[in-house]
């Protein structure tokens, strides 16, 4: 591996458990509602949430329209009306209160903090993030944390990195790699910036979005060790 200084993090599925606050959050909704919370309902609002997200990261949608959309989606097959950015809200007071580690992150940034310059780079809703960042300590570890909505734009926005850039300083991409979960957001958007890649890809996932990978890890403490 070449060698870097800057790193930029993703948040949900790389630093934070995103799967296991959405399901409190989802589960909360639904109790509110009288609908099951079943671990079909789950997964099914799981699913209809991420193509929402997606359809934003395509440039389709815009970030208000998938935060209410998606529940009136949802619970229209229910046949429940409902104003979307009422239910985004409750289940906003519920995702504001979860951050859950991902086994081997502290370890992680503690190894990394003192060699390299770092930063958050997220889509999701600013209060959301910082909340989340703040009760799980990872806010302090971290030079720069730029929310897509305070953008404008968002990963994988070519847009949305010239933000980044600006509010860095700095935007020498040859000296950076970014670090993430997502092929489609986190890994576009580094090939779409000209910033070298590293998927974390802890399911072992096949590469089917047409991307270029530079590097792969399934596991936190790999990355660790390859940028030792």
């Amino acid at each position: 591996m070449k060698k870097y200084q800057v790193l930029l993090f993703d948040v949900d599925g790389t630093l934070l458990d995103f799967d296991k606050a959405e399901r409190i959050g989802i589960e909360r909704v639904l109790t509110h509602f009288g609908v099951p919370a079943t671990e079909e309902n789950v997964q099914k609002y799981h699913h209809l949430n991420k193509s929402y997200w997606q359809k934003l990261e395509r440039g389709e949608i815009t970030r208000e329209q998938v935060l209410s959309l998606r529940f009136e989606d949802f619970f229209s097959d229910f046949g429940i009306k409902v104003n979307g950015a009422e239910v985004d809200g409750l289940y906003r007071q519920t995702l504001n209160e979860s951050a859950f580690l991902l086994d081997g992150v502290m370890d992680l940034l503690n190894g990394l903090k003192n060699r390299y310059e770092l930063h958050i780079v997220t889509n999701g809703v600013a209060e959301t993030q910082y909340k989340r960042l703040a009760a799980a300590g990872l806010d302090k570890l971290f030079q720069g944390i730029y929310v897509s909505e305070e953008s404008g734009y968002q990963k994988p926005q070519q847009e949305y990195f010239d933000y980044c850039f600006k509010k860095m300083g700095r935007n020498d991409v040859e000296n950076m790699l970014i670090i993430g979960d997502s092929l489609t957001s986190d890994i576009r958007g580094g090939n779409n910036a000209g910033i070298d890649t590293l998927w974390y890809n802890p399911h072992h996932q096949e590469n089917t979005a047409g991307v270029h990978v530079d590097y792969e890890a399934d596991t936190l403490e790999k990355i660790g060790e390859m940028l030792s």
